[in-house]
């Protein structure tokens, strides 16, 4: 299994108690996934334990289903959600404009608490994030094509503690770290402490 699978897999056993943080995690999920705009929702992943995850994160944060959910079978699937009603939901619970001509920005008011922001910062690795195998190299980065959010996040991983670096790849904006010590400090912050010790050693 590649190391970022590994740190997924960790990632999914942290439980969302409370619904604040649910939301906030599906928030970091939408703002890092394939698609978040007015028409559609979409979300692929390969990750068995984030597939098994994200229809439970869904229905807590929001009280609602996907109109369509990946095959069974191993490998890439989809989560969708194309019901306006259901579009409606999600956009008013993070203070959104359902309007396409808007720009999608992270709203700092629905991460006051400290614990809602580990849990964005958690769904953004789940759905945008990767990290490589500490034996070849150091780089964990986050990936979104949503211009402000990629500019928006070092300004709240700094208020973190944290030290990103950023650049732009293909469209999308990307925040990475290099350093092995900045990479675990952030598994270890996002709920991953048995990932980090596996960069440390």
């Amino acid at each position: 299994m590649a190391f970022s699978a590994e740190v997924k897999q960790e990632l999914c056993r942290q439980t969302a108690s409370r619904r604040c943080c649910a939301q906030a995690e599906c928030y970091g999920v939408l703002l890092f996934c394939n698609t978040f705009h007015s028409r559609q929702i979409r979300i692929v992943t390969e990750s068995a334990p984030l597939k098994e995850r994200l229809p439970v994160l869904f229905r807590r944060a929001f009280r609602l289903g996907f109109d369509q959910l990946p095959e069974k079978q191993a490998g890439k699937g989809a989560f969708l959600i194309e019901d306006p009603a259901k579009l409606d939901t999600i956009f008013d619970a993070f203070g959104l404009e359902r309007d396409a001509s808007v720009s999608l920005h992270i709203n700092l008011a629905r991460l006051e608490e400290g614990h809602c922001r580990v849990a964005f910062l958690r769904g953004a690795f789940l759905a945008g994030g990767s990290v490589t195998t500490p034996m070849k190299s150091y780089h964990l980065e986050l990936a979104t094509s949503h211009y402000h959010v990629g500019r928006e996040l070092p300004a709240l991983l700094r208020e973190a503690g944290f030290e990103p670096k950023e650049t732009q790849r293909k469209g999308n904006r990307v925040v990475y770290f290099k350093q092995s010590h900045h990479i675990e400090d952030f598994l270890t912050y996002l709920g991953a402490p048995v990932s980090a010790m596996a960069v440390m050693n």
